[in-house]
């Protein structure tokens, strides 16, 4: 496509081949000077008679709202003029206010002008088309310098864009190229913010990984107090006592795991009032259910006896379960199990837990440690939260750059396309 080759006649010197971006709208000026010949000096002098135009209406408007009606019109013909008049007036005062000369001259301005100020004419005279009779009527001179004001400045708008005329496909090109470029600057802007969020963030998590470090450090220095000593003494003991807990819950939980299905069923039935249980028993029944190890006291081989006599007259268990939970309840009463020892021994390890939770709690060590260990696990949670953060916006960055990427290798084809020639834009 040679089009401004042939226009210019000598184009391949008049417009560079390579381009810096920072200096595309500079030369795009060139290129559509080529275009619109001498449009820029046609349009300063169009743009300063306009704007005389637009001043000599404001005056033929003044004249026009102080002028004295005809004498010998019909009253009724007279109060609509008047009306008419008035509403006209102020329509094209406003009409004046709007039509703002611009400083450019470039070809985007002169449309985007042209387009405001046609628009805006167009829309006064059609407001005023159905009671400009009356105003001719009253002030006929007055209302002819207003018309031939109005023509004139549609006549200097013609002439403003004429340079443009027949080369519309040149100007949506051009206006894709503006686009392009509006694209590209806004994908720079974003992905220039995203790095220096990034660099913000790496800042916040080097400082956060050194606050970690003065912890760490910290912890160590404490490590080597004789109060230390004792903090570990009571931890190591306190973890020993839970592990020894927990293995005893463990036990004896399944020491009435074997029982969970026929006490359930004897407690919905005692809830029901088919069978009539005895509050100790109803007691022992709930606490074999939720905390076995509760229900370890001194009576509770009394009450498996209590709860095995149940089971035995019940009709609406099974027959094999029913044998199952009286041949393990006959295995807990006979092993010779010390079931209330367990719950004593249970009590014993409790206590000496809480024992060695206060004394921890009393240690000023056990509270520094405490803080220092809960801080450095909260600024690790932010380090995370600032990877995945800065890992995310690194994504974002990549598919940016792939869309900007697209978009500069775009561009300068819609430059090539416009020029008829190779152009290189040099991105920064």
């Amino acid at each position: 496509m040679k089009w401004l080759n042939r226009i210019t006649g000598r184009a391949g010197a008049e417009i560079p081949s390579i381009v810096a971006f920072h200096e595309i709208d500079t030369w795009l000026e060139k290129v559509s000077e080529s275009l619109f010949r001498g449009m820029g000096t046609n349009t300063m002098a169009l743009y300063e008679e306009m704007a005389d135009k637009r001043e000599e209406l404001r005056q033929n408007v003044s004249e026009l709202r102080d002028a004295e009606p005809k004498a010998d019109m019909p009253a009724q013909i007279t109060k609509i003029g008047l009306l008419s008049r008035d509403k006209m007036v102020k329509l094209l005062y406003s009409l004046c206010d709007k039509i703002v000369i611009p400083a450019q001259t470039d070809y985007r301005t002169v449309l985007d002008f042209h387009k405001m100020a046609s628009h805006s004419i167009e829309s006064v005279l059609a407001k005023i088309s159905k009671n400009i009779y009356y105003v001719r009527s009253l002030f006929p001179d007055e209302a002819r310098e207003v018309e031939a004001n109005l023509n004139q400045l549609r006549d200097i708008l013609d002439r403003l864009v004429a340079p443009m005329k027949g080369k519309e496909s040149k100007i949506m090109d051009l206006s894709r190229v503006h686009a392009l470029i509006n694209a590209i600057r806004e994908q720079m802007a974003e992905i220039e913010s995203e790095r220096e969020k990034i660099r913000v963030e790496e800042e916040e998590r080097s400082a956060i990984e050194h606050e970690i470090e003065l912890s760490e450090r910290r912890l160590r220095t404490m490590e080597e107090e004789a109060e230390w000593k004792r903090l570990k003494e009571y931890e190591a003991e306190l973890t020993a006592i839970e592990g020894e807990l927990n293995t005893l819950r463990h036990d004896v939980n399944n020491l009435f795991t074997p029982l969970q299905k026929p006490l359930s069923l004897l407690k919905k039935q005692d809830r029901s009032g088919r069978v009539s249980l005895s509050p100790a028993v109803r007691k022992a029944i709930t606490a074999i259910l939720s905390s076995p190890v509760q229900a370890l006291n001194e009576d509770i081989e009394d009450y498996l006896r209590s709860i095995r006599a149940v089971i035995l007259e019940m009709d609406a268990i099974k027959e094999r379960t029913r044998d199952r939970a009286l041949k393990w309840i006959d295995h807990l009463l006979n092993s010779g199990t010390d079931m209330s020892g367990i719950r004593a021994r249970y009590e014993l390890l409790s206590s000496r837990a809480e024992e060695l939770r206060r004394e921890l709690s009393a240690l000023e060590i056990t509270n520094e440690k405490e803080r220092l260990e809960h801080a450095i696990t909260a600024a690790k949670g932010q380090l995370t939260r600032l990877d995945d953060l800065i890992a995310k916006r690194r994504r974002g960055i990549e598919s940016q750059a792939k869309e900007l990427a697209a978009n500069e290798i775009m561009l300068q084809e819609e430059l090539e396309n416009i020029t008829g020639k190779r152009i290189e834009v040099k991105f920064e």
